[in-house]
């Protein structure tokens, strides 16, 4: 019976990979492939997909070093091992992956059992195919590369760290073309996470929405998340004289779990002491870091990732103040009086939260699109906006937004009248090469208003000339980004446009440190806020306006000196960007 059972075993896929594949541990050993408790719910997904008689499809968020390409590449490799003319690709995010890629399945093919080794074509330039009659192989590709996939039929493709793939949503969709429709195939997307957006986040929650409206529906893919907590080996025994009491040597650590205690997570004092750990060596202290490395739930592992500049925490109190507009207008002059009329549409026109109030101040601002696509990789991508808003410097809120792609004439007439609606309120658009001609509009009609910069900034500038407009430079940019992230911080702003709130979401630090909107996403809304922030600190102010007064007395002059950014708003190419470590200057 013993017998029987264990022949039954290696007749599965997990029994024929633990009996003929090899790995090289952390231990730098060669050991069998003994899957973990990841891989096991990994292949428990798979057999439910194929009991099904559907095509294996898979889109796993997970956290760091849990095993997952290991066993993939392993399934794709017993796929090709044991059945002819059958093809595997497996696409990684940068070069250095696919190269780690790659040894762990030459690792495969070396350290098989010698009878069940096939003799190959090739095992180079990061291919393995064996040879006629078998003809099967199995492909590793770095997602730059312009084609992926063999350029014919491949029935199983890995596709890992898809969320940070520079041009994930266009990719994906060329290659899956090559995967016939048969219960044979098998698409795995797998990733940790890049930020609450991009094409693997929305596939990601895309599925999950799909089997909460029908828990049987297993065709397509099957969302599977692994939280650290799920693992036997994150976990690390008590000191013994603490006679098994969990003491916490860090308050903000203790309450970091009690939060998720009370959230409905429950943790074994071995897993706290684990995590307490691996907070204080591995993540220098930063319990946000973490939660990034090592997420307790899909929403969090999403939306700590990237780096985000402005905290979610933040940005979801703010969220909870978004409604729809009370109308979204045209202004229109009529007898010398500015005048709206109401539109059927939010685009190329004002949506509106408040009207004016009588004795309330405000503030005017408005990002001029250059026709910078969203992602620079991608010419078809989306091209940036025209956004301006209006703050009620009294309130603080942001009572009006204008978004759209107009033309210059019609985004200067609808600034300026905009203006002279509320109050003949403070205005300035950023002062790009197109925003001059913005600027003009309010210069031909004498619009008393305008912002005024405090230093000349080109050399060849008349001393008598009046220095008008906002202009982001190298200096002008850290405090408006650090302005922000501070008055947000603080709940001293309310937000009623949850397209703000959504690009405040993909803002985020890039890999060299700086602020700049996740690729594929846009900053025209952060940049509008921003220098509304800095129309609100910097330009005259009634006195009954105590928020302003305060910062203004506090806050130190700086000069709108240096070279301007006439180019995208957050340039990767200015080496004087503000960086991660930049902010404590700015606190």
């Amino acid at each position: 019976m013993v017998a029987t059972c264990a022949d039954d075993y290696l007749r599965t896929s997990l029994g024929w990979q633990q009996a003929n594949l090899k790995i090289i541990n952390k231990q730098s050993r060669i050991v069998s492939l003994d899957h973990n408790i990841a891989q096991l719910k990994v292949y428990n997904a798979i057999r439910l997909q194929l009991k099904h008689k559907l095509p294996v499809m898979l889109i796993i968020l997970k956290a760091r070093q849990e095993g997952i390409s290991t066993y993939i590449e392993g399934c794709i490799f017993e796929k090709i091992n044991r059945q002819p003319n059958h093809h595997g690709c497996v696409v990684s995010a940068d070069d250095v992956s696919t190269t780690k890629v790659f040894r762990m399945c030459e690792t495969y093919q070396q350290e098989i059992p010698a009878h069940i080794r096939r003799h190959t074509d090739r095992t180079n330039a990061r291919e393995i195919r064996y040879s006629a009659p078998w003809r099967s192989s199995m492909l590793c590709q770095t997602a730059g590369a312009k084609i992926l996939g063999r350029g014919g039929t491949t029935q199983n493709v890995h596709c890992t760290e898809v969320a940070f793939w520079a041009n994930a949503k266009n990719q994906l969709l060329g290659l899956m073309q090559e995967v016939p429709e048969d219960s044979n195939t098998m698409v795995v997307q797998e990733s940790t996470a890049n930020g609450d957006s991009g094409a693997f986040h929305d596939e990601y929650w895309k599925s999950v929405r799909r089997l909460r409206n029908d828990s049987h529906d297993y065709a397509g893919y099957l969302p599977i998340f692994l939280s650290w907590q799920s693992f036997p080996e994150y976990q690390t025994p008590l000191p013994v004289e603490w006679n098994g009491y969990l003491r916490f040597n860090n308050p903000d650590v203790e309450d970091f779990f009690r939060e998720r205690t009370a959230a409905g997570l429950s943790f074994t004092s071995e897993q706290m002491y684990w995590a307490s750990l691996k907070i204080q060596n591995k993540c220098g202290g930063d319990i946000e870091l973490f939660k990034q490395e090592y997420p307790s739930t899909a929403k969090e592992a999403f939306q700590t990732s990237g780096r985000m500049v402005f905290k979610t925490t933040d940005l979801d109190r703010m969220e909870k103040h978004c409604k729809k507009p009370i109308g979204n207008v045209e202004f229109y002059m009529e007898d010398n009086k500015v005048r709206y009329r109401h539109v059927n549409r939010r685009a190329n026109c004002w949506s509106i939260w408040r009207w004016p109030e009588k004795g309330h101040e405000y503030a005017e601002f408005g990002d001029v699109a250059e026709g910078i696509p969203s992602d620079r990789t991608d010419e078809k991508s989306e091209l940036d906006r025209s956004v301006a808003g209006v703050l009620d410097r009294t309130r603080t809120d942001l009572v009006a937004v204008y978004y759209g792609r107009p033309d210059t004439i019609e985004y200067g007439d609808q600034m300026l009248m905009a203006a002279k609606y509320y109050d003949y309120s403070w205005a300035t658009p950023e002062m790009n090469s197109i925003g001059l001609s913005i600027l003009d509009t309010f210069k031909r009609d004498g619009y008393q208003y305008i912002y005024q910069r405090e230093n000349k900034e080109e050399t060849d500038q008349r001393e008598d000339t009046p220095l008008l407009g906002w202009k982001t430079t190298t200096l002008t940019r850290k405090p408006m980004i650090a302005d922000l992230q501070q008055v947000i911080k603080e709940g001293e702003l309310t937000v009623y446009d949850i397209r703000v709130i959504d690009e405040l979401r993909t803002f985020i630090w890039n890999s060299q440190g700086k602020p700049e909107a996740r690729q594929g996403e846009h900053d025209d809304c952060v940049i509008m806020l921003a220098g509304l922030i800095q129309m609100h600190l910097r330009c005259p102010l009634d006195e009954s306006c105590e928020w302003a007064e305060k910062k203004q007395k506090t806050r130190v002059s700086v000069p709108v000196m240096g070279e301007v950014d006439s180019d995208d708003d957050l340039d990767d190419d200015d080496p004087n960007e503000l960086m991660f470590e930049d902010m404590s200057d700015y606190e």
